[in-house]
């Protein structure tokens, strides 16, 4: 509900590093798209006015920045789709996106779009249904400045696709201090596309009710979505500020996000840790993972258990804030040259402490 004032504001920490791990983001799935599909679609479902107070670069200049300086190259046309409701901040949008303009590739094409996120949704999936083709895999950024214009019915209708993923600001500070007003029900039913947050309002313990806040939302994404996780904005004096919810098809998307997340750097006034799993003491993103951490959580998971290696890490990739890197050298290599995990079933022609695919692990 909340909006900056004016047209231009300045940039706070915290957008900051939103727009950080959005970039890094883009940078690593730009490529991996680019190699397959002749054309790639970015949405920018609230873009502001494509700069700060302070000449700070917006999210639509952002990601362009990004694609034109990226270091691999990429011959796929780039759309990119900016929306923005307010006239004035669109206006502004379009004259800084035409000092830019000049600058980019000719694969990279953008739209500044005029008008409300949901039914800007609706033209672009009509003319994409008119012309009968099938949608090309998409990435859309949804950061709102409140939560009256996202509808959890728009979120589903771009994860209709396959091949689209999203990564949506949650304003859980925001939501949390108006759920309990009669006035916004009819918005937070189409914020969570449920009447079930009702019993979120009940719940009195604020770490219960954020967990219950996030558990809803959390769920109801997975509806839509094979993969999905929840990253926690906290301030310096630890206190939520909005989630960052990905979600996603593609188990390789999933681990370039959380890859994005460890490396922002969490010094400074705002920090980011995976809340998806929480309750099971995961740790912030620090620089330096806790490999101690990831060993127990892995031998807690497959005591005395046979399995592929390929097959335990989708459950690290998929379940915990780990990466898929983080396991081998730093975990199964110490745990094997101790004994409480062994290769019952060595690929042919194995070195020794290296972990192929196919390879049967037995833990203890």
């Amino acid at each position: 509900m909340t909006k900056p004032l004016g047209t231009v504001w300045a940039l706070e920490p915290h957008t900051a590093k939103k727009h950080e791990i959005l970039r890094r983001y883009f940078q690593a799935w730009l490529p991996i798209l680019a190699q397959h599909n002749p054309r790639l679609l970015y949405i920018d479902a609230f873009a502001g006015p494509g700069e700060y107070s302070g000449g700070e670069d917006g999210s639509p200049v952002v990601i362009l920045k990004a694609a034109r300086d990226h270091v691999i190259p990429f011959k796929s046309e780039l759309v990119c789709l900016f929306i923005e409701s307010e006239d004035d901040r669109h206006q502004h949008l379009v004259q800084v996106l035409d000092r830019i303009k000049p600058t980019l590739p000719t694969n990279v094409k953008f739209r500044p779009l005029l008008g409300n996120f949901n039914d800007q949704l609706t033209e672009i999936f009509a003319n994409v249904e008119e012309q009968k083709k099938l949608r090309a895999p998409s990435l859309a950024f949804v950061d709102p400045f409140g939560f009256s214009q996202t509808p959890f019915s728009a979120i589903a209708r771009l994860m209709k696709y396959p091949k689209t993923e999203v990564l949506v600001n949650f304003m859980y500070e925001e939501i949390n201090r108006f759920l309990s007003f009669p006035g916004f029900a009819a918005l937070f039913d189409a914020q969570f596309g449920t009447p079930k947050w009702r019993e979120a309002v009940e719940i009195a313990d604020p770490l219960e009710r954020l967990r219950a806040i996030h558990d809803l939302y959390l769920n109801q994404l997975r509806t839509v979505a094979k993969y999905v996780r929840a990253f926690l904005m906290v301030n310096k004096s630890n206190a939520p500020d909005y989630f960052l919810f990905f979600a996603t098809n593609s188990i390789e998307g999933l681990e370039a996000m959380k890859r994005s997340m460890w490396k922002i750097d969490p010094s400074g006034d705002f920090q980011f840790s995976d809340f998806t799993d929480a309750d099971k003491q995961i740790p912030l993103f620090n620089p330096e993972p806790d490999y101690q951490l990831l060993r127990e959580i892995i031998a807690h998971q497959f005591k005395r258990t046979e399995i592929a290696v390929e097959l335990m890490t989708e459950w690290v990739v998929t379940e915990t804030p780990f990466l898929s890197t983080h396991i081998k050298k730093h975990v199964l290599t110490p745990m094997e040259k101790e004994g409480t995990v062994n290769v019952v079933k060595p690929k042919p022609g194995r070195r020794p402490w290296t972990y192929p695919d196919g390879t049967i692990l037995k833990f203890s």
